[in-house]
């Protein structure tokens, strides 16, 4: 059976040429089309499109359920994420039915959260909305609240609205999910919510798939994804950084990005900060800040390129690693370091937000790194 991957997208990009993929303009109500041809989640009758501010990507799923007619195996991305092999490759038709011949279903691949996942919902979001959806739940689908109860006590992410399945399965899991939605509207009071936190009901949604693979037992396989560009809010913050940093204010830079992270804090996860810049300057900004108003002189006060600044952050992250590993370190790397006056605060930012998982290395031993840090590091003035 053949599979057809439905890329939901709210504005033109590069489509795929590969005929397993379809557009759908998501919040189109009222806009010209995106591209030539593209579905649009405002056609027919029965469609939601004037709910996407709300409801995200959603709005694209719910005119799939009930709009689109075909029978194969339905998939669901995004114009920047896709499904793909180990290669980054993007998985095509006859690749995903042969992996559904095994699974009941695709989704991504699971992301661990080191607090429960209510806790990390907690973090960005409303959590009394997430448990408006419990109680919702646990009143119209009893038989699946202490899977609920589970996923949110455990440790496992999935995220953004990603998977493939059967078209039976399909409308199951569609039907189950809007009633749940549609039932809980009435307890989410959106006051004060800006833009990006009234998109809740796509928060709201992204954990479900697992609440409902639990509570099914059903086999799912977890996907790598693949990712065709940064989300453009990272972008825009990072060219927004580096011009005021041009202007050589520091401060007025470090303030602006907390407070983009706190408004917007998805441009900092790793779903969108492809390459940990926003990470990376965070950290940067905040070390830049502290050691321009105590007065210090080292690179981090001296230089204003962002480029330059997140190169040199990560040599001295590099350096710290090979602390931590027992790495031997070359006297030209250790006297680079010392030099530009690479010092305890600045390792101490480092350490304290350790970066390892951006660059896929082991978290930092703080202790062999302590034993070992007047191998590159000079000591606080």
């Amino acid at each position: 059976m053949a599979t057809t991957v439905f890329v939901m997208a709210h504005k033109f990009f590069v489509q795929p040429q590969d005929p397993t993929f379809k557009t759908v303009f998501v919040g189109a109500n009222g806009k010209p089309d995106i591209t030539p041809g593209c579905l649009r989640d405002d056609a027919g009758d029965d469609n939601i499109s004037d709910l996407n501010a709300y409801f995200s990507e959603l709005t694209g799923i719910y005119w799939v359920w009930k709009n689109y007619p075909g029978q194969e195996n339905i998939g669901v991305c995004h114009y920047r994420r896709y499904f793909s092999d180990d290669s980054l490759n993007k998985l095509t038709s006859p690749q995903l039915d042969k992996i559904l011949e095994k699974y009941d279903l695709i989704t991504s691949k699971d992301i661990p959260t080191e607090p429960t996942y209510r806790e990390s919902f907690a973090r960005a979001h409303n959590v009394a909305d997430l448990d408006a959806v419990g109680d919702t739940i646990k009143r119209i689908y009893p038989e699946y609240g202490m899977s609920f109860d589970e996923v949110m006590a455990g440790h496992d992410q999935y995220f953004g609205n990603l998977f493939v399945m059967p078209r039976k399965l399909f409308d199951e899991y569609c039907e189950w999910m809007f009633t749940i939605l549609m039932e809980t509207m009435p307890a989410i009071d959106m006051t004060g919510y800006n833009a990006y936190q009234q998109r809740v009901y796509g928060f709201l949604t992204e954990n479900l798939p697992l609440v409902y693979i639990k509570a099914r037992r059903l086999r799912n396989y977890e996907s790598q994804v693949v990712y065709t560009s940064e989300k453009a809010e990272t972008s825009e913050a990072i060219l927004a950084m580096t011009e005021l940093l041009h202007q050589k204010k520091t401060h007025e830079a470090k303030e602006m990005l907390t407070q983009i992270i706190s408004l917007r804090p998805e441009v900092a996860l790793v779903t969108s900060d492809l390459r940990g810049n926003v990470e990376f300057t965070k950290q940067i900004l905040f070390i830049k800040d502290h050691d321009e108003q105590a007065g210090k002189d080292n690179f981090f006060t001296q230089e204003y390129d962002l480029q330059k600044l997140i190169n040199y952050y990560k040599e001295c992250f590099l350096a710290l690693s090979h602390l931590s590993n027992g790495d031997t370190i070359g006297d030209s790397e250790k006297k680079h370091l010392k030099d530009t006056g690479f010092d305890m605060f600045a390792a101490n930012v480092i350490m304290s937000n350790d970066p390892s998982e951006r660059f896929g290395r082991k978290p930092l031993d703080r202790e062999k790194v302590a034993h070992r840090i007047g191998e590159v590091c000079i000591q606080e003035v």
